[in-house]
């Protein structure tokens, strides 16, 4: 047991918390490259910007989720949806396995506060920027809704502009020729089988409309759901790490203390 600090671990779950160990000891317990970090040199900030050009968003880069939902599985979907998010929770677990563990406590480890700090912070970061692109998706979803409903309406007005001047044109025949009383029904048949082929198109399109929304949320709604296990279950390890070393902490008795002489 160290004489600086008694427990010789510090403790992740309490960022507040600021250990008792002098600023010598850190190259000790931190391995070489955590050590390299904790030293402010004017290359350390430089992976900060990062975030910065994922929150660029640009419609073109958006996948056409209808060629892709068929061939790809719902983790594969998820892992090209939220890579950055995954790579910082790998970063995160990487730190925990690679630390060192105390010497009263193993399951316990040591690792350097301000990287794992600076890790939680540009996870605080990029979660909003792949919310943002999950919001773009649906708000694409919407406005494809919206111009199939244009496309079908301008299909129903057309159609019903040309069986009214079919209409028009057929009372005008049957005028002219008023032996032959049948002409006005044929046009009026010509112009229901155009008006019911111009609602059947207006279904078809509208229908496809709905159907690629429905594929679009449900598929945010899964990769939102698996993001947020993760996150989940990250934060449950580390409370049960550190429920279990502070059951497992040894505890000093009166028997410990040296008797006066």
């Amino acid at each position: 047991m160290s004489d600086e600090h008694p427990t010789g671990y510090v403790d992740l779950t309490t960022p507040d918390s600021v250990p008792a160990a002098p600023t010598e000891e850190a190259p000790v317990d931190l391995p070489p490259t955590e050590a390299t970090d904790a030293v402010p040199t004017p290359e350390a900030p430089a992976p900060a910007p990062a975030p910065t050009k994922a929150a660029a968003f640009n419609m073109g880069t958006l996948p056409d989720l209808r060629e892709t939902l068929q061939a790809d599985s719902a983790e594969n979907k998820s892992r090209a949806e939220f890579t950055t998010v995954y790579d910082v929770i790998d970063r995160l677990e990487s730190m925990l396995d690679e630390a060192k563990t105390s010497m009263f406590s193993p399951s316990m480890v040591k690792v350097d506060r301000d990287e794992f700090t600076s890790q939680l912070a540009e996870l605080k970061k990029l979660l909003p920027v792949q919310l943002e692109r999950a919001s773009a998706l649906m708000r694409e979803a919407e406005r494809r809704l919206e111009s199939a409903q244009t496309q079908a309406n301008a299909v129903v007005a057309s159609a019903q502009s040309r069986a009214a001047d079919m209409v028009r044109e057929a009372n005008e025949q049957a005028q002219f020729l008023a032996g032959q009383e049948n002409v006005t029904e044929l046009a009026r048949q010509k112009a229901r089988t155009i008006l019911e082929q111009a609602q059947a198109k207006s279904d078809h399109l509208t229908q496809g409309a709905d159907q690629y929304c429905t594929t679009v949320m449900e598929g945010l709604s899964q990769q939102l759901g698996k993001l947020t296990q993760d996150v989940q279950a990250g934060l449950n390890v580390l409370e049960e790490r550190q429920r279990s070393a502070g059951e497992q902490l040894p505890k000093l008795t009166l028997n410990d203390y040296p008797e006066a002489q």
